[in-house]
């Protein structure tokens, strides 16, 4: 009995229930720690997509995009004020940042697209500017319901209504033989003429503005200019006997009016033919006449450069060209 209680027997107890003790303890802190850490990776991931999720909005969610901050300078581009058709390096950052095709004028295509980045991100919409109201205006059709061969007394109202008042009017002046008076409603202009035997009529409208590289257009479009899609008319302006025929190649309809030739010849899918006597580039349809020409500035190729455009459905016969001052 006294071995087996004995002081050696007891001690090796007393051992043996401590390392049991100090094991159990090791245990808990190792279950604790393990415990810990995996909290922290799953808080982690979690945060991590919730981050992703904030940023990029997945298929079939309704994830709120991050809304850029006054410091962003997104911010600073999708909430200025811009101006309807006047070019401006805003704009071509603007248009950068949207991703499309950079020509420097707020148009109907960047303002739908400016409108939706604001919209996602939850901006106000005060920087957008307005469409241009009135009537329609396409190149080669009727005018605010005014058809060639209406008098100028019942067609100068009817304009006015649709476009406002009338910008620019010109008394009666004699070209060719024929008397002629115009009127702007901004870059829109009527023809009238008249005689000791006829009342004074329309006799054509068009579109008539200069682009200048550092100001932009020089008049203001009274409302979005359009085009019909038309047949392509195959012909030498150096030629003026030669024939004249139809194609059936159609050009597109739309707001095509861009300020470089180069871009508008893109647009309408057709190239600018240069008149040596004239010195201007022109472009026929069954449906309207497309005139360009260029002032180069002084020296030529200086910032001064001027782009001029003419859109109507004829052009003036005798018409004596612009100078190119």
């Amino acid at each position: 009995m006294t071995s087996f209680f004995g002081p050696r027997r007891r001690n090796r107890r007393i051992r043996n229930l401590l390392i049991s003790a100090a094991l159990v303890v090791i245990a808990i802190f190792a279950y604790q720690f393990l415990k810990d850490d995996n909290s922290s990776d799953v808080g982690s991931s979690t945060a991590m997509t919730e981050n992703t999720s904030a940023m990029v909005p997945s298929a079939g969610t309704e994830t709120p995009v991050t809304t850029p901050t006054p410091n962003d300078p997104n911010y600073v581009i999708l909430t200025r004020d811009y101006e309807w058709l006047v070019f401006s390096i805003e704009v071509v950052e603007l248009q950068e940042l949207l991703d499309i095709e950079v020509d420097g004028l707020y148009g109907p295509g960047t303002r739908e697209l400016h409108i939706a980045a604001l919209e996602l991100n939850g901006l106000p919409l005060t920087g957008v500017p307005s469409e241009p109201t009135g009537c329609n205006i396409v190149i080669g059709e009727d005018i605010c319901g005014v058809q060639i061969g209406s008098l100028m007394d019942a067609a100068i109202p009817a304009i006015t209504e649709g476009l406002g008042s009338p910008t620019q009017e010109e008394g009666w002046y004699t070209e060719c033989g024929t008397q002629y008076r115009t009127i702007y409603w901004g870059a829109l202009y009527v023809d009238f003429t008249r005689s000791e035997l006829v009342e004074p009529k329309v006799v054509r409208w068009g579109i008539r503005n200069s682009f200048h590289v550092i100001n932009g257009w020089d008049k203001i479009f009274p409302s979005i200019v359009r085009f019909p899609e038309s047949l392509l008319v195959d012909w030498d302006p150096n030629e003026p006997d030669a024939p004249i025929s139809i194609t059936d190649i159609t050009t597109p309809g739309g707001p095509l009016i861009v300020p470089e030739p180069n871009l508008f010849e893109q647009e309408i899918g057709a190239p600018l033919l240069y008149n040596f006597s004239t010195g201007q580039f022109s472009l026929r349809t069954a449906d309207f006449v497309v005139v360009f020409s260029e002032y180069s500035g002084d020296p030529p190729g200086s910032d001064e450069t001027e782009f001029r455009w003419e859109f109507t459905d004829t052009i003036r016969l005798c018409e004596t060209p612009p100078t190119q001052d």
